[in-house]
């Protein structure tokens, strides 16, 4: 298995190195928008699928997160793009579980993220996290297991707290070299912006208020959560992304997110849902695999 991963490790830098060749010659193609997507695609989706979402999506950057190295490497090809697998570290579970897809070439790397050239004038920062999912406190609210806003939000910072603090270190040394970042993934947890006094009083989230720790550290951190910047009410646009999948005892929730630092490079245009063809999505895609809807967001580049 060690010469497996490093063939595999040798062949997707001959291959980095390849597409980065084809992606200079056309450095200076002129963009007038940027599309960011964050996408669990599902252990068990296959590569068609997974192919599929990504072109009806049209994104440029996709922070990915159950995905291994040889798959990245495989769309990669597909889609001409560049891309980068993350080890195991402190924002994802394993050594095949998260990784970047980018239109545009990388200049630098980081533990959880990367910085990729948009332009002559602009580069930006991509992470991709995936943080631990159980215990899933919606799901310890269902079944009695917790009772109280304290508990839930003791809970999840117990779970998740210090793996998010290591990415927002890494965020932190990016923005201060004036690189404006974008933090995607499948955050295991809600956000304090749904659980809130309207989506309480609308029987929503078991009636609880919630100030869940890894959304209130990332807004604190300096980024705004796209989706709710474009759509604030909770209440009248949910923003479900967990799950696809409809059963009886299920517990529904927006845990996929882009995040985004302020930024006079680009403004926000719009964000999407990506779905199957009968699911509440603005992408819909046939043969959806996914257990997650993937999220799209649209920006406007300013210069």
């Amino acid at each position: 298995m060690k010469e497996y991963g490093l063939l595999l490790f040798v062949i997707s830098h001959l291959l980095v190195g390849c597409i980065d060749d084809k992606i200079e010659n056309i450095e200076e193609e002129e963009f007038d928008e940027i599309k960011v997507m964050t996408f669990n695609v599902l252990y068990s989706t296959s590569n068609e699928a997974t192919l599929q979402a990504l072109l009806e999506a049209d994104a440029d950057i996709i922070g990915l997160q159950e995905i291994s190295t040889s798959r990245l490497m495989e769309l990669a090809q597909q889609l001409h793009y560049n891309f980068h697998s993350f080890s195991k570290s402190a924002g994802n579970l394993n050594d095949q579980d998260t990784g970047i897809l980018s239109r545009f070439p990388f200049t630098r790397y980081s533990e959880n993220g990367a910085v990729v050239k948009v332009n002559g004038n602009l580069e930006v920062g991509i992470f991709s996290v995936h943080l631990a999912p159980y215990p899933y406190q919606p799901y310890d609210f269902r079944d009695g297991l917790i009772d109280t806003p304290a508990e839930a939000v003791e809970a999840a910072s117990d779970t998740r707290i210090t793996s998010i603090e290591s990415v927002l270190d890494e965020v932190k040394e990016i923005k201060a070299d004036g690189i404006p970042v974008f933090l995607t993934g499948d955050f295991n947890e809600p956000s304090h912006f749904d659980w809130t006094a309207e989506t309480a009083t609308n029987n929503m989230h078991f009636g609880k208020v919630v100030e869940w720790p890894v959304s209130k550290a990332i807004v604190q951190a300096g980024l705004i959560d796209a989706f709710r910047l474009k759509f604030a009410s909770p209440a009248n646009f949910p923003g479900i992304t967990w799950t696809t999948i409809e059963t009886a005892d299920e517990v529904y929730d927006r845990i996929d997110m882009v995040y985004h630092t302020p930024s006079d490079a680009f403004e926000l245009k719009n964000t999407s849902l990506v779905g199957g063809l009968n699911d509440i999505a603005g992408i819909r895609v046939q043969d959806y695999e996914s257990d997650h809807y993937a999220v799209v967001a649209e920006y406007d580049l300013l210069k």
